[in-house]
């Protein structure tokens, strides 16, 4: 009896034994199963966003907006030591960099047309006086036109010669919600081909500098992306990068984007029309913190209190007046979470909007009609001035040109063995400008034959043919470099002041 109870007390241990190792088994085949699905998931999320980079990679550009006088570091500060207080000293030691001072800039485009419209934002390219773009396989092609629509921040570049591009594909951004995976493909820094991924946080942000909702988002947004894609997981553009919040100027996990279906509508008024149709009010408000609002009437606890109407405009000739406090719009009340971007958010031009406000204790219902904002457009100036610090014009390759001499070679600390015609303009509207050609460099050959002065420059270029390409070796501080232009007609060649 003992025997075969001590039998079954070895039975049950071995069961529970077992038991406990088959458990234990079964925990660590779970704990791996799981281990290994997240794993394939997160290698699926990350295999889809490497397709997404691969498809949209063509459709992305790289934009340089050129603004300015090109000149070389020593050339620039040789023009400061003229000023009555010149910027550097003679022991000065400067950067590498040619355009330290320069107000250039860098940012992203999306081709949305195989013909070459690129969109990107107004504050890379507003302004500037040269514009061209690097494609993803290389290729440089330089913008015949720039239209910029400042107040939202969207502009299109219409590149020269360009056809066939790989154009993008756009979503309907209307479709987004909070926790929608997303991926940027920009050029930061001038990183071309960097890619980002991350989350929708909201798809309604309403930000002071812009007068439409922005998708905020956090993958990374830096100087240089601007312009740039944000895309869905299928490869579609939902938004042009815009920029990003931040303390520090570096990125601080909040980025901001416009989304297509604005971006693209603007796009199209800026192809069709040249601007963008749009209404204002002409006036400003503030709005009023119950505490604030009390003080003025005890009727209400909210509000815009309008602190300035502009003379001649709709609100103006509406009667709206400074004091004012907007307590309804279009029969909407103004709350605290009212935003007062909602006033302009439709704006179409023409249409009636009726407000209701509390002027003195009484309230007055004010109807305004919006209109189309008057637009201002100011001349640039890009040609050399006939008046300018030259010998000698070359109108077809938009070149002042003056002697060079030992002095102005160790001045501009070109290469010692440096010869040729000194570069003291460049017209902004030329090739050369757009090439990064600068005043401070030296001409020393054009095509295969040697230059040594003005004389002989002039001789040799007279006899190129007009709407040609020319080849020239400059020297400058960085050393020599070639570069191939394209000449004009030649018009108006002459002599110019020293």
């Amino acid at each position: 009896m003992r025997n075969h109870f001590s039998k079954l007390v070895s039975l049950a241990v071995l069961g529970l034994s077992a038991s406990l190792a088959m458990s234990t088994l079964v925990a660590v085949e779970t704990k791996t199963r799981d281990r290994t699905t997240e794993i394939l998931s997160a290698n699926s999320l990350s295999s889809v966003v490497r397709q997404v980079a691969d498809d949209v990679s063509p459709s992305i550009v790289t934009v340089y907006a050129l603004r300015g006088p090109r000149m070389t570091a020593p050339m620039r500060w040789r023009e400061e030591a003229k000023l009555p207080q010149p910027f550097h000293s003679p022991n000065h030691q400067h950067a590498a960099s040619s355009n330290s001072h320069s107000a250039d800039d860098q940012g992203s485009g999306v081709i949305i047309d195989c013909r070459g419209c690129v969109l990107t934002c107004s504050h890379v390219v507003e302004n500037a006086d040269a514009v061209f773009v690097r494609t993803a396989d290389g290729r440089k092609l330089h913008a015949e036109a720039v239209i910029c629509d400042p107040q939202s921040d969207i502009a299109i570049i219409k590149l020269e010669s360009a056809e066939n591009l790989p154009e993008a594909k756009l979503a309907d951004s209307d479709d987004l919600s909070v926790g929608d995976w997303v991926v940027s493909l920009a050029s930061p820094y001038d990183l071309q081909r960097s890619v980002s991924a991350g989350i929708i946080s909201s798809t309604q942000r309403w930000v002071a500098s812009s007068p439409h909702p922005l998708i905020q988002n956090d993958a990374a947004t830096n100087p240089g992306s601007s312009g740039g894609a944000l895309l869905n997981l299928r490869g579609e553009v939902i938004g042009i990068i815009e920029g990003a919040f931040t303390t520090s100027g570096e990125f601080q996990g909040i980025g901001f984007a416009t989304p297509i279906n604005i971006a693209r509508d603007i796009a199209e008024q800026l192809q069709t029309k040249g601007y963008v149709e749009r209404g204002y009010f002409g006036f400003e408000t503030q709005p009023l913190t119950p505490e604030m609002a009390s003080l003025i009437d005890s009727s209400v606890n909210a509000g815009l209190y309008v602190k300035d109407v502009q003379r001649n405009s709709p609100a103006n000739h509406a009667g709206l007046r400074e004091g004012d406090v907007v307590t309804k719009f279009d029969g909407e009340p103004i709350n605290q979470s009212f935003d007062p971007a909602t006033l302009t958010a439709d704006a179409e031009p023409g249409k009636s909007h009726v407000m209701t406000v509390l002027r003195e204790h009484k309230v007055v219902e004010i109807e305004m009609r919006m209109q189309q904002p008057p637009r201002e457009v100011g001349p640039i100036q890009s040609e050399i001035s006939p008046n300018g610090s030259f010998e000698y014009l070359d109108s077809s390759l938009g070149l002042g040109l003056s002697h060079l001499n030992m002095s102005i070679i160790n001045e501009l600390e070109l290469p010692g063995d440096a010869h040729g015609v000194m570069i003291t303009q460049v017209a902004l509207d030329s090739d050369a400008y757009r090439e990064g050609v600068a005043a401070g460099m030296a001409i020393a050959c054009v095509n295969d034959t040697t230059i040594h002065d003005v004389d002989e420059y002039r001789e040799v270029t007279s006899k190129l043919a007009p709407e040609k390409r020319v080849l020239l070796l400059l020297q400058s501080d960085q050393g020599k470099h070639l570069v191939m232009l394209h000449m004009s007609r030649k018009e108006n060649d002459g002599k110019g002041k020293n």
